[in-house]
């Protein structure tokens, strides 16, 4: 048997351990809390409150699973509380418990009754889990989010890879919007820099050219850039920008965890949109992991359409339920289920779609 405590975030920063994702790492665990702690919204939820929990075997430690506890508004007045991992409310790049050792089937089971006899809540939701999870021993996992990636380390070359993976189409936009480029009279560069006051200006001037094609401009909100200027901060990162007659008209920012370059954040001036400037920089972004020798590009999170143009491969995360029998969990079940596999259905017909791009 397993038995369990509470622990804080200052305890975890003292335990030495690696997680499955960035996003587990505790100096992203902790950032994020400290940043979105007092951020109250329906998406990030209100009243959050921190629940770190340590799972011991033997009196050694074998699991962390760190949690928030926080609420959103239903209908305008009912109040569901929710028990989920912290951070997956917003940019997280995967979640899972913590293991130290190899985890008995029991686990899963011991730990949520331990959670459920100590934890008051409506809802239990863990998102952005890996197939492999232990949790799968427990809960039938659905399908949450995808991350399109390219194994680098697969092909010889560059050049390789975009003739077994680009298609001939995409290999001929490439090629005719270069050939427009020079055509028109720009001096096509790329330049790739250090994330720091200079190229942030760059950054946000061109991300807010997103809000025409009524996209949000992250930049706008204050504490989601604070959270990624500290993601860059605490990882190798980086920005590739193409410009035009020395003007940047595309970015792609990235951060360098495990051998692997994850792609964060993205965004071309619309202004020069039928030069395929977007299109540029992520390919820059492939070819300069190729030169750099990287085992793996992911485009992070999520399913956008153009991200299946340059990648073969796509990581699957899952998510699961639990509840409580209470008056407000039972009465709110059948729609978060109606909605849980809508977006199950959603989800796996979107990566049906890219891999029979």
């Amino acid at each position: 048997m397993y038995h369990f405590r509470f622990i804080t975030l200052n305890d975890l920063k003292e335990i030495d351990y690696f997680g499955n994702f960035p996003s587990n790492q505790f100096n992203w665990i902790y950032n994020w809390f400290s940043v979105f702690e007092k951020v109250e919204n329906n998406v990030l939820g209100y009243n959050k409150k921190a629940y770190v929990v340590a799972a011991y075997k033997d009196d050694q430690l074998a699991a962390v699973v760190p949690l928030v506890k926080l609420y959103r508004t239903y209908f305008k007045v009912v109040n569901i509380e929710f028990l989920e991992f912290m951070g997956q409310q917003w940019s997280s790049l995967g979640n899972d418990i913590l293991k130290f050792d190899d985890l008995e089937e029991c686990f899963s089971n011991e730990l949520i009754s331990w959670i459920k006899a100590h934890i008051k809540f409506h809802f239990l939701f863990f998102k952005y889990l890996p197939e492999s999870s232990v949790l799968a021993n427990k809960y039938r996992l659905y399908h949450y989010a995808g991350a399109p990636f390219v194994q680098v380390g697969k092909y010889d070359s560059y050049e390789v890879f975009s003739a077994k993976v680009y298609t001939r189409k995409f290999r001929e936009d490439l090629s005719r919007t270069l050939r427009k480029i020079k055509k028109d009279g720009f001096e096509y560069k790329l330049s790739f820099e250090k994330i720091d006051d200079e190229s942030l200006a760059e950054i946000r001037r061109i991300a807010k050219s997103k809000e025409v094609d009524g996209k949000n401009f992250l930049y706008e909100d204050a504490e989601k850039e604070q959270f990624h200027l500290k993601m860059y901060e605490i990882f190798p990162s980086q920005v590739v920008f193409v410009k035009f007659n020395q003007q940047a008209v595309a970015y792609g920012t990235s951060i360098d965890w495990n051998g692997e370059r994850i792609g964060i954040d993205a965004a071309f001036d619309r202004d020069y949109r039928k030069y395929g400037a977007g299109i540029h920089c992520i390919d820059a972004l492939i070819q300069h992991s190729f030169s750099e020798k990287k085992q793996k590009i992911s485009f992070g999170m999520g399913l956008d359409t153009y991200k299946f143009q340059f990648t073969d491969q796509i990581d699957r995360y899952f998510m699961c339920y639990d509840y409580k029998l209470h008056l407000k969990s039972l009465l709110a079940l059948p729609y978060f289920l109606y909605r849980l596999k809508k977006e199950d259905q959603m989800v796996a017909e979107k990566l049906l779609l890219a891999e029979g791009k």
